[in-house]
């Protein structure tokens, strides 16, 4: 049974450790270290898993030849989805 590799350009392989390392996962831990209940940690949860859905169709069409948009969203684009939606939600009440 063989495998398929999807190639991907350099420049995402840099922006996906930059988001990662110098944003999510710094937020995960102070998300999680807040006492409301969970409430924070669960909606960065949420929006952390629409943003990789998102960089993942990003990356599945345009594989090699990535745009500067793409490469910015993926480097800066975790801090204010997060923040608009933990507004939406507080603003909604949910």
């Amino acid at each position: 049974m063989q495998s398929v590799v999807l190639p991907l350009s350099s420049r995402y392989r840099e922006a996906v450790f930059f988001s990662l390392l110098r944003q999510q996962v710094p937020w995960a831990f102070l998300s999680m270290l807040l006492l409301d209940g969970g409430r924070v940690a669960r909606i960065s949860g949420i929006t952390m898993l629409g943003f990789w859905a998102g960089v993942a169709l990003m990356m599945v069409s345009r594989p090699l030849s990535p745009s500067s948009f793409d490469i910015m969203f993926l480097r800066w684009g975790f801090l204010p989805l997060n923040v608009l939606v933990i507004v939406l939600v507080g603003v909604l009440d949910l």
